[in-house]
């Protein structure tokens, strides 16, 4: 009987361990998770020394940023920005003011969010910029006379960026004093700014170690300007 209670304690000890192994959840990658906002604003993925420096200049109303932004950027932070080989660092280009709405809704939550919250945006683009038309006459209104910040906190009840915002963990009246948030509008103009003033005129844009590339589409392409 004592073999028997030994056999099966070892048995159990090895499901135990066999278990903890199915369940646990594999570690974070380091520089997947490692997120810096530079003076300007923008916002980076990966390791701040990466020996290539990719900076992606989008707007959030464009299809071609949506369309990278879920079929090629997971590949390329995979490859690269997970190994260390590059980092990725996200610019505004702002094209219109419902763009200018998601832009400083992406901001929302600080550092750790950003990411995350801008695949969100981009993912379900279709449906709420889909919804422009409803954008009021009073709420047009309050753009022509300059207050972008009713602008937007109407918009984004008007084109229900609300529950898709809510998805992300933040609640209306959090995405509203982020609508509201002057330091984080100044930003984002001002990389739209530099943006014009560096050459961009469409977008997705990107910058691959500091020459400007106008010609890239999707990771073999990007991957051939890295060095």
């Amino acid at each position: 009987m004592s073999h028997m209670k030994k056999y099966l304690g070892a048995v159990l000890v090895g499901v135990m361990a066999l278990s903890t192994a199915i369940v646990a959840a594999p570690a974070p990658n380091k520089w997947l998770s490692t997120v810096t906002v530079t003076d300007k604003g923008a916002h980076i993925i990966g390791n701040p020394a990466a020996p290539n420096k990719v900076v992606e200049y989008l707007s959030y109303t464009c299809g071609h940023c949506a369309d990278f932004e879920m079929q090629q950027a997971p590949a390329f932070k995979a490859k690269f920005v997970a190994t260390g080989k590059a980092s990725l660092e996200i610019r505004n280009m702002v094209l219109n003011p419902v763009d200018l709405t998601a832009a400083m809704l992406a901001r929302c939550g600080g550092k750790a969010k950003f990411f995350g919250n801008q695949r969100h945006l981009l993912a379900t683009q279709a449906i709420w910029s889909g919804k422009t038309k409803n954008i009021s006459a009073a709420t047009r209104d309050k753009l022509k006379a300059e207050d972008y910040t009713g602008f937007m906190v109407s918009t984004f009840d008007e084109i229900g960026l609300g529950p898709i915002m809510q998805q992300r963990g933040i609640t209306p009246a959090q995405a509203k004093t982020c609508l509201a948030d002057k330091a984080a509008f100044n930003f984002v103009i001002g990389m739209t700014e530099r943006g014009s003033a560096l050459g961009v005129r469409g977008t997705p844009a990107f910058l691959v170690n500091g020459v400007l590339q106008d010609h890239i589409h999707n990771v073999a392409e990007l991957q051939a300007a890295l060095k």
